[in-house]
């Protein structure tokens, strides 16, 4: 016991080394969760939503500050001694505490859900620069980029949409916009990835706790606390097609209780200088190459003040991104094809635990959305520039109670309420100002939902529950889940697991008179999952699921229509973590996704099979890791959209092997943290399935590129 009790009191002075086997056992703790830019609109002042929000974080935070700094000079800084902690509950640090399968924290091996945990050591050791990277790691994800955005697929299903089936939240707040439902993961996401503590990702339908969009599955992003952060953070990037990064963060937790956290960055890529599509071959479109259209920038800021029971947290940012894709059947290698997203939120959160009565928590929260696309387009007399521009504005409430009982049975009842008060798509003539279309709609929901997970026997406990829904004027939404938990054997959990969910057709959908007439998606679910622990560093799963999906939404031969289909597949994995600082996962998926309206069809953009390895590797005390990933993706099928608007199928992309290489190192110098990246290492040639909009079928890739980082602690 002395031999662990120095180990621990080694790692909690912040080294972390393999040491010697004594008397043929290792004490060794496992796993601790422990250029200017040149768009001169992305710090844009004149945005009154984003003004006031920012300044009253940074007055609040201000205010924070000189308050505890008048009580007391020094700050308040809690650190967990760890040779107090018993044998028993270290060994439970092995596995993650999530939150968002049941709405309360939990083991992950408890949570009625194949769930995956994502560190912030793991991204900064693989050099995840963006969300849709972090994702492409997961089993059972595969991520696709159309030189615009990054969309997810899940478990078979990508339809090349905005993501609108995923439900993407950054500290439980949903920031799915209430245009398209879109959940941006690319350079559009809400959150600089430096400020993330953990990803939590839950696989299967979770409609029974959060409604729409929860319907293939959950995306939690956790941030750092400002006590977490403690000082002033400064980084600056550098990487592939004259790339540059910088964020300032400053971060703190006085004595009166108060923790604050304020963080700005800025990021200005020119993108890829050519890029070649054969679709467009031809003189007439220089011969297929599309020359300085690439070009990403973006702006962002995120603050969080927290205080006894409350929680102030807002996000910002403004993206603008070149398309070189003439999508949309637009002119080719011209330069009006822009998208500019300007999201954001805030969000007052209150949590108080009433002993031995209720715990109650509640928020109340506004969030708004700003997309606006050029259109342009050629003919033999003229060029033309149409402009479409979306609003979207929502406030909402929720409210939870949770109650526990003989320590052991957790109930938890809550209601919501949402008011898309303001949904706006205007589409005009540049030159003239001439709308060509001005549609103009609200819409309010609500939902009610229960939970109970109860413990039936020592080894065994149910979680199950139940969502009602009303959605716009659409007929109301009933979704349960029923999860059965056992645990056989040590460090083993079988689960098994029945849910439900449904999507609402968005704003973007029925905002063409056309297209009124699609009904909501539902789907059924059934899952098996097996989850077994192996000595003190490694952990197994496997797990097979099935989906019935009915009245999938999908835009074919120039409309949106309703589908049914279905997918079914097996996942394995493992994962391995040692307390000298070495880790690795592995996993592989095998899948099929069919298009039952189409006889058994294959879905676009469905691989088969996704293979993923991760290893880092600590190669001078834990200070400097080299890490590698390798990802395979299969074929998959591809359509594309004619210039007279029909669906056909085009050409299958083959399928790709990816090895990025990461060299990280942490206070190797005092306060300062460095990463190089080398991604697509072997400089692999592959394509990616178009979207429905695109007149190409495939969209290439980036071949090799790189990035360096610097980040430094005052």
């Amino acid at each position: 016991m002395n031999a662990l009790i120095n180990l621990l009191e080694f790692k909690a002075l912040g080294h972390k080394s393999c040491l010697p086997a004594r008397s043929g056992r290792r004490y060794a703790a496992n796993r601790m969760n422990i250029k200017i830019l040149n768009y001169s609109f992305i710090f844009r002042l004149d945005s009154l939503r984003a003004s006031a929000l920012w300044l009253a974080f940074f007055l609040g935070g201000m205010l924070a500050a000189s308050s505890s700094l008048a009580a007391d000079s020094g700050s308040a800084q809690t650190n967990t001694d760890l040779t107090q902690v018993s044998l028993e509950s270290l060994m439970q640090m092995e596995v993650p505490q999530i939150s968002s399968a049941s709405k309360f924290m939990q083991k992950e091996t408890e949570a009625p859900a194949f769930a995956t945990v994502i560190s912030s050591d793991d991204i900064k050791r693989y050099g995840y620069r963006t969300l849709a990277q972090l994702l492409a790691s997961v089993p059972g994800l595969n991520v696709s980029y159309d030189r615009d955005y990054a969309y997810l697929g899940e478990r078979g299903l990508s339809l090349g949409d905005f993501n609108s089936r995923t439900l993407l939240m950054v500290d439980g707040h949903r920031v799915n916009d209430n245009l398209t439902d879109g959940a941006h993961i690319d350079t559009s996401f809400i959150l600089d990835m430096d400020l993330v503590d953990h990803v939590e990702i839950i696989q299967g339908p979770s409609a029974v706790l959060y409604g729409n969009n929860a319907f293939f599955g959950v995306i939690n992003v956790v941030t750092r606390t400002g006590a977490q952060l403690n000082g002033v953070e400064a980084s600056g990037e550098y990487g592939s097609f004259d790339t540059y990064k910088g964020r300032l963060s400053i971060g703190k937790s006085f004595t009166n209780g108060v923790d604050m956290l304020l963080s700005g960055s800025f990021y200005d890529s020119v993108g890829a200088s050519k890029l070649f599509y054969s679709t467009y071959n031809m003189p007439a479109h220089n011969n297929g190459v599309a020359q300085g259209l690439d070009g990403d920038a973006y702006g962002d800021a995120f603050g969080s003040l927290h205080y006894g029971d409350f929680t102030l947290e807002g996000a910002f940012n403004r993206r603008a991104k070149d398309n070189p894709t003439a999508q949309f059947g637009t002119a080719f290698d011209t330069s009006g094809l822009r998208t500019i997203d300007d999201r954001g939120y805030e969000d007052l959160k209150f949590d108080h635990s009433f002993p031995n009565i209720v715990d109650v928590t509640a928020d109340v929260y506004y969030d708004y959305v700003d997309h606006s696309i050029g259109y342009p387009f050629s003919t033999a007399v003229k060029n033309l520039l149409y402009e479409e521009k979306q609003t979207g504005e929502w406030w909402g409430s929720e409210l939870q109670l949770k109650k526990q009982l003989w320590d052991k049975d957790t109930f938890t009842l809550g209601a919501e309420y949402r008011d898309d008060f303001h949904q706006e798509d205007l589409t005009y003539d540049t030159a003239t100002g001439k709308p060509f279309s001005d549609v103009l709609k609200t819409r309010q929901s609500y939902g009610i939902y229960a939970e109970g997970d109860v413990e039936l026997l020592k080894q065994l406990h149910l979680n199950g529950g139940a969502r009602y829904d009303q959605y716009g004027n659409f007929e109301p939404a009933y979704d349960p889940r029923v999860a059965l938990i056992y645990d056989p054997f040590e460090k083993s959990t079988i689960k098994a697991i029945y849910g439900t969910a449904f999507r609402a057709p968005n704003f973007l959908e029925l905002s063409d008179p056309r297209f009124q007439n699609i009904s909501p998606e539902n789907i059924t679910s059934y899952e098996l999952v097996y989850e077994q622990g192996i000595g003190r560093n490694l952990r197994s799963t496997v797990s097979g699921f099935y989906n019935q999906m009915d009245d999938l939404i999908v835009f074919e031969n120039g409309k949106y229509s309703n589908i049914n289909a279905k997918s079914q597949g097996v996942e394995i994995g493992l994962e391995g973590n040692w307390a000298c600082g070495l880790r690795g996962r592995a996993s592989y998926t095998l899948q099929d996704a069919e298009n039952e309206s189409h006889s058994g069809q294959s879905l676009p953009d469905s691989p088969k099979q996704l293979i993923k390895l991760n290893l880092s590797v600590p190669i001078y005390e834990q200070k400097i890791f080299a890490s590698l990933e390798f990802q395979y993706t299969s074929s998959r099928d591809t359509y594309s959209t004619t210039a007279t608007g029909q669906t056909i199928p085009g050409l299958d992309v083959a399928g790709y092997n990816v090895v990025n290489f990461t060299l990280f190192s942490q206070n190797l110098i005092k306060n300062l943290d460095f990463s190089a990246s080398i991604y697509n290492l072997f400089d692999e040639q592959y394509s990616d399935p178009a979207t429905p909009y695109h007149l190409q079928s495939q969209i290439p890739q980036n071949g090799r590129t790189f990035a360096v980082k610097l980040t430094y602690r005052f």
